[in-house]
């Protein structure tokens, strides 16, 4: 055979070989990793601390922190698509504080896209201050945990952050609840607020378009006069929605000292005073909807429940006929005779109109849901 067609021949195979070689080597990489992507690991069974898991998490990982104790605070820094979640709720996985300084925060998560943090208990039992958790990130959901004590200063934080909705979480004994500055588009929605020595929920600096919505507030008090024991301080906020939340027994319902926000359907009961007013050109009622009242269908504004309020109803639809004074600039033109519990109110196709959150930097919506996917567990203490 010619030796020059042999060659010829041996370098055509050997080409051929190496480029199975190289589309081998191209489907194993290729699944390698994806199968990173997905995968679940267990605290402590694959890693001995939740902070040891997170180092080592990739992109989609679910991180499971099995039931018991774990003394550590946790920096999630720069983590993208992570669910840290307790495997059987908050009741049954305790996280502690361990920092040897004041201040010191149990869970912060900076610079972080899309993270789920879900079923914990977080405490602090030493006498130096901590605070909760810290939030620096987008697209973050806290949801059915608890965050529980006195020496806890702030439960939640948040700082800068795009998207995040608060869900589900029970929020106890601390001296304030949420703080929040710089934030946009988050959602604060079904939490139990009780029992804080400052305020309930704090929107501080430059806050827009956010919803805080179906929260109970309850026994907010205070012997600082700048806090008060406030349910709700709005301060340099502005085009937000506070609605269907049931704020009890505080020193001062909400205070407003901010332009543009709209506060309807919320029930004030037991409060000192329901309303102070610094600054406000606030909406106090909706948008003109449909509403079943005492098994009657009908159509109007609604604003708030006062439990001082004592107007008539002659035309028994469940607004008072006259307006109840909330300061002498701003009134509630439409206040409800009967707590929310009383109304149920309808699309004009006749569905139940749920208040769900369209994830933008817009406006909260009552159209779409969020795409984070949170277990239901329960996080009653």
């Amino acid at each position: 055979m010619n030796k020059k067609f042999c060659g010829e021949l041996h370098l055509k195979h050997l080409k051929a070989g190496l480029s199975i070689l190289l589309c081998i080597a191209m489907i194993i990489t290729f699944f390698q990793a994806h199968a990173q992507t997905g995968k679940i690991i267990y605290v402590p069974d694959n890693f001995p601390t939740i902070q040891a898991a997170v180092d080592a998490a990739s992109s989609g990982t679910t991180i499971v922190v099995r039931d018991g104790t774990y003394r550590e605070n946790i920096v999630v820094e720069e983590k993208r698509d992570l669910v840290i979640r307790s495997e059987h709720g908050p009741k049954n996985t305790v996280i502690y504080n361990t920092g040897e300084t004041g201040d010191a925060y149990i869970i912060e998560l900076i610079a972080c896209k899309n993270i789920v943090l879900q079923g914990f208990t977080i405490v602090n039992d030493k006498d130096l201050l901590a605070h909760g958790i810290k939030i620096m990130s987008d697209n973050i959901t806290i949801a059915n945990n608890i965050i529980k004590g006195p020496n806890i200063g702030t439960a939640v934080t948040m700082d800068s952050s795009v998207e995040t909705i608060l869900q589900n979480n029970t929020f106890r004994e601390t001296f304030n609840g949420i703080q929040i500055d710089r934030s946009s588009g988050f959602r604060i929605t079904n939490n139990l607020i009780i029992g804080m020595n400052g305020y309930g929920i704090n929107f501080r600096h430059n806050n827009h378009n956010n919803l805080v919505d179906h929260n109970i507030i309850s026994s907010i008090q205070s012997t600082v006069p700048e806090i008060a024991g406030t349910g709700i301080i709005i301060d340099s906020d502005a085009y937000s929605e506070i609605i269907f939340n049931s704020i009890v027994g505080c020193q001062v319902g909400i205070k407003v000292n901010s332009p543009g926000d709209s506060i309807y359907l919320n029930q004030f009961i037991g409060n000192g005073k329901h309303i102070s007013i610094q600054m406000a050109n606030t909406t106090w009622n909706s948008s003109p909807l449909d509403y079943i009242y005492d098994g009657k269908k009908f159509h109007g504004r609604l604003g708030n429940y006062w439990d001082d309020y004592r107007g008539l109803d002659q035309n028994h639809d469940g607004v008072g006929d006259t307006p109840y004074k909330i300061s002498e600039a701003q009134v509630d033109n439409y206040p409800l005779k009967e707590l929310i519990k009383s109304y149920t109110i309808i699309s004009s196709s006749t569905q139940t109109l749920t208040t769900t959150f369209t994830t933008s930097t817009t406006s909260p919506k009552t159209s779409t849901s969020t795409t984070q996917t949170i277990t239901s567990t329960s996080s009653t203490p």
